[in-house]
């Protein structure tokens, strides 16, 4: 998946999912990278560490996250990484690092 970033290069989700047959534990868990417009790599993501309980969907920063990410997004300017299971994280576009910023359905 690629998604522009107007005045920066585009934001890109390399799929490494094991349902897929594509698994590259290189990048497991930090598959999103940003390549500037003339496509060099600037970062990849920084996730913040955890993930959400099953049952309650409450963000554990000691639970070990275990899932890949599956898409990204800009909404109003804001752009967003979401894993399988729903964790979606905000980008700070300028450093990659991303913080918990809610379970939403994928």
């Amino acid at each position: 998946m690629i998604l522009p970033v107007p005045g920066i290069g585009r934001l890109i989700l390399f799929d490494a999912h094991p349902s897929r047959d594509v698994l590259h534990q290189e990048i497991w868990g930090r598959e999103v990278f940003l390549f500037d417009d003339g496509n060099r790599l600037v970062w990849q993501i920084a996730p913040e560490p955890g993930t959400t309980d099953d049952m309650h969907r409450n963000f554990n920063t000691a639970r070990p996250a275990t899932e890949s990410f599956s898409g990204i997004s800009n909404i109003d300017g804001r752009f967003y990484a979401s894993r399988i299971g729903g964790d979606t994280f905000v980008i700070d576009m300028t450093t990659g690092a991303a913080s918990y910023g809610g379970w939403a359905r994928t």
